[in-house]
């Protein structure tokens, strides 16, 4: 294409926008030149702090989960039941291996209510460093929970988890049914 056509071709473009000149560029916008067309190109300048503003707010993922994690912590004892349950589920579901350990802490609080989700939710996330811990807790006051976390070994599986819940069947600690409730008269 020749310079007579581009020139003609650029003209026809700014006839086409009525109330727009071709010499006005917003100040925001930084002229740049095409190579290729030797036309100029209109490139939107971005302000140094817009700049900043976005790598601030960029955190390396390893500080966000390590803050996720303390909140979490902090949560799980929390003397509002509610509130630490609810952190125990969120725990299970983190993939970041550091959330069994916090999990593992669960298993020691006074609530039983908070040992049984915890070692369920150990059960489920299916860590081998768990076991160790709910070996411990076969011996716990509670049969509820030394069923929970009896259940939790076997879903973990492996030798030392199959013969810890062995034993404790031997020793008769562990419900074979659950106790008959009490019906309610009308």
């Amino acid at each position: 294409m020749s310079k007579s056509a581009r020139s003609t071709k650029k003209e026809s473009k700014a006839k086409k926008t009525p109330g727009k000149s071709n010499s006005a560029t917003p100040k925001s916008a930084k002229r740049a030149t095409d190579s290729k067309t030797r036309g100029t190109v209109t490139v939107k300048k971005t302000s140094s702090k817009t700049a900043e503003k976005a790598k601030s707010k960029e955190k390396p993922k390893g500080k966000e989960d390590d803050h996720i994690l303390k909140e979490l912590q902090a949560e799980i004892q929390s003397d509002d039941e509610q509130v630490a349950l609810g952190a125990v589920e969120r725990l299970s579901q983190l993939k970041d291996s550091r959330a069994t350990g916090i999990l593992i802490q669960g298993l020691h609080d006074r609530r039983q209510m908070m040992r049984i989700h915890v070692a369920a939710q150990l059960g489920e996330r299916k860590d081998p460093k768990a076991v160790d811990a709910l070996i411990s807790s076969l011996e716990d006051e509670s049969v509820f929970v030394r069923q929970t976390v009896a259940g939790a070994l076997e879903n973990i599986g492996g030798a030392k988890a199959k013969k810890a819940v062995k034993r404790i069947e031997k020793e008769g600690l562990l419900l074979d049914e659950l106790p008959e409730g009490r019906r309610l008269t009308d």
